[in-house]
């Protein structure tokens, strides 16, 4: 496992301009602004786990952001502890993915993930909007590398990172060995809520905003409510339905695009689960990445392959609570 604490000192002398430092992304994670003191070491080496998982299956490159002469880039984030504004750093290094952690009370759920999905370069006053040097060097911030994050329609996305925040109101279950499960009814199981949250700084899932990031909504079909990327077509044998719920009681269509539809199953190592960002999240419940998890972030843009989870938790899922969930989808 990699360290659970990272010293800021010893990650900005690794970074540079230009070149891979590393073969696959990495997530930095900043806890300066837990504030409320939310997370444990418990909970922060889970979190370590969980991104260990994402950061070996994805082998994007993504450049460095830093100051380059005169320009330099302008970042702003949701301070996962005040949920207000705030300047975040100017230099990350190639391949990394910086993100602000910690947790607040009254977020509506305890997977809530705020993503810095946008970013802008500043320049002297002397220099021209329009200089090619500063466009360049702009385009180049908020592509890192990856020209379909810019185009006019985007097929990739590059964030430099985000924030992300966990409900301090919510009873999490901290497991210190994923690759068993005991019974946690009435708690949220840390690990995948830490899945579905570092999805979301991918552009998967809550994102920061109430729509979906550009990549992932060019894929997604409005007017049959699916999700229609190659990648999931060809996983999933159809488009994937995304979040739809009837409210009777208000007598209104509740629509989330960024979600799939609760109803929508996958396979973790051949053995049925429900996908990883349906939009509900169940007390009680284990998840991993599935197949078409990974197949709708390769259609986001992100070069994924599945990492296969431990023989314990397969067992897990063949075992326990699969007939359900297909029951579930047959009767949707």
């Amino acid at each position: 496992m990699r360290p659970v604490f990272k010293a800021l000192a010893g990650v900005l002398a690794s970074m540079t301009l230009a070149g891979g430092a590393q073969a696959n992304i990495e997530f930095v994670f900043d806890y300066s602004r837990d504030g409320n003191g939310v997370m444990t070491n418990e909970m922060k080496a889970l979190l370590e786990q969980a991104a260990g998982t994402i950061e070996a299956s994805i082998s994007d490159q993504l450049s460095a952001i830093a100051p380059q002469g005169d320009f330099a880039p302008s970042i702003f984030f949701t301070p996962p502890d005040t949920g207000t504004s705030s300047r975040a750093v100017d230099t990350i290094g190639a391949n990394q993915i910086y993100v602000y952690v910690g947790g607040r009370s009254a977020l509506g759920a305890p997977h809530l993930a705020l993503s810095g999905a946008v970013r802008n370069a500043t320049r002297p006053a002397s220099v021209p909007a329009n200089d090619p040097a500063f466009l360049a060097y702009r385009d180049e911030l908020r592509s890192r590398g990856q020209p379909g994050a810019i185009a006019s329609t985007p097929t990739d996305y590059s964030p430099w990172g985000g924030s992300l925040a966990f409900d301090s109101e919510a009873s999490f279950y901290v497991d210190d060995d994923i690759s068993t499960l005991e019974s946690f009814e009435g708690q949220y199981d840390f690990y995948t809520v830490a899945l579905r949250g570092l999805l979301g700084i991918l552009g998967y899932g809550v994102g920061g905003a109430g729509t979906p990031v550009a990549s992932y909504h060019a894929n997604v079909d409005s007017e049959n409510l699916t999700f229609v990327g190659a990648n999931a077509l060809a996983e999933y044998g159809e488009g994937v339905p995304v979040y739809y719920r009837y409210d009777e009681e208000n007598d209104q269509e509740i629509i989330d695009e960024r979600f799939l539809d609760d109803s929508v199953v996958s396979t973790v190592n051949g053995v049925a689960q429900t996908a990883l960002m349906t939009q509900t999240l169940n007390t009680g419940e284990r998840r991993a990445l599935t197949a078409l998890d990974y197949a709708i972030l390769r259609d986001i843009g992100w070069q994924a392959a599945p990492v296969p989870e431990p023989a314990e938790y397969a067992m897990f899922l063949a075992g326990l609570g699969v007939l359900a969930a297909v029951a579930r989808r047959r009767r949707a």
